[in-house]
């Protein structure tokens, strides 16, 4: 892991108590460093009624917003309160600073736009040059005496033809007038980090101190994430969590995850239903709970399918056999 990603830390937005992340930058370390895919929740600009395919933001549950807190390359801001402060100190140059940050973002997004025309219309031109090559290696050769007259009659046939496809630009006089200034694309910002920019300091104490959320399957989380495996929502399942044994682009789940407290009583129709249904979808149902007063969750050396007492998280596996 370089310098760079080590002094990141990760601007997770609380809203409405969901928790996102904005800044594709930081999707992608969080993924990549951290085992956490989250979902993406939003939706594209230019088709928003499709849901399909989903866009930024993405929304991290609890436990993983209380994973990145805890290891301290991230902190939750509360958007509303940050926003409502940062726009009422703005002055003037703050506001004219942001609306020269769009301003330069069109200007880019433009240019990409400019050069992904040029392509498109280089390789159109490369095809019809290729095209009127081939077919005037498949016309048959004429003989001399009729050369003079196929010319001139070819000439004379083909001259308006011709010019429909010339590529040499129209006249001046025939050709439309085009305006001098192309107005800018519009865009959709994904982040204020540009209107906020105090909140990307790792210094804030403001939004650092937001408190993290503590829900009660924290535990087998993060007990989970430290030994490596990559988790998504359950629910699909059956169950708490989808235990992947690395990447879910590259993997199948291999658990079915459920939480319990410690001293809480298991129904064997929980395990009887969540085994069979584990087995059912091809993967092993695996439970476990935090040790009563286990000073840290995700520590101890217990493996999946076991524990050894010292841990702080204990977990079981029930895969289901023939009868």
């Amino acid at each position: 892991m370089d310098a760079a990603s080590q002094e990141r830390r990760v601007r997770i937005s609380r809203i409405a108590g969901r928790y996102l992340v904005f800044d594709i930058d930081d999707v992608v370390y969080i993924r990549r460093h951290h085992g956490i895919c989250a979902v993406l929740t939003g939706t594209m600009p230019q088709n928003p009624t499709q849901n399909l395919f989903l866009s930024l933001p993405v929304e991290l549950q609890a436990d993983e917003a209380r994973l990145l807190v805890d290891k301290g390359v991230g902190y939750i801001a509360d958007e509303l309160a940050e926003h409502m402060a940062q726009l009422t100190a703005a002055d003037d140059s703050a506001r004219k600073a942001y609306l020269q940050h769009l301003k330069q973002q069109r200007r880019h997004a433009q240019q990409v736009l400019d050069e992904e025309r040029a392509k498109a219309q280089a390789m159109h031109l490369e095809k019809r040059k290729a095209a009127a090559a081939s077919k005037a290696k498949a016309l048959p050769p004429t003989s001399s005496s009729s050369e003079p007259s196929s010319s001139s009659s070819t000439t004379s046939t083909l001259e308006p033809e011709d010019s429909l496809f010339d590529p040499s630009p129209a006249p001046a006089a025939a050709a439309a007038p085009r305006p001098k200034q192309t107005p800018l694309p519009g865009i959709t910002p994904t982040t204020s980090t540009a209107l906020l920019p105090s909140a990307t300091a790792s210094s804030t104490p403001a939004v650092a101190d937001t408190p993290a959320p503590s829900p009660p399957s924290y535990p087998l989380y993060r007990y989970l994430n430290a030994r490596g495996y990559y988790t998504t929502p359950g629910l699909r399942f059956g169950g708490d969590f989808s235990v992947y044994p690395g990447d879910p682009f590259r993997y199948h789940a291999h658990y079915l995850a459920n939480s319990y407290g410690w001293h809480d009583e298991i129904p064997l129709l929980d395990l009887v239903t969540s085994g069979r249904l584990g087995t059912a979808v091809k993967k092993s149902f695996l439970f476990g709970a935090a040790v009563e007063g286990a000073s840290e969750p995700g520590g101890g050396g217990a493996g999946v399918g076991g524990g050894d007492g010292k841990a702080g998280v204990r977990v079981f596996c029930v895969e289901w056999a023939g009868m």
